[in-house]
């Protein structure tokens, strides 16, 4: 997986959304279901952008399973913070 400026800038928009979501609850788990039909991401950029997101700590996995390998994901405070920036 190549990590460039647009992959970077897809990461940024999939965080917002979730800040949106969450509305910045770093306590609150967002579906990750709900979150792709939200940010309208295909199934293999969502896997690549989560993961992507995790080794930079701005989410929490809470759950995993389903067809997007996380189930619910948690924003941090890191997260809520690069998701303003």
């Amino acid at each position: 997986m190549l990590i460039g400026k647009d992959f970077n800038d897809r990461a940024k928009e999939l965080l917002s959304v979730l800040a949106e979501v969450s509305e910045g609850d770093i306590e609150r788990k967002v579906s990750v279901e709900d979150l792709v039909n939200a940010a309208g991401f295909d199934r293999t950029e969502i896997k690549n952008l989560l993961g992507y997101l995790e080794n930079k700590e701005y989410i929490r996995v809470a759950t995993i399973g389903g067809p997007y390998l996380y189930g619910h994901i948690h924003i941090t405070e890191r997260g809520v913070y690069k998701s303003k920036t």
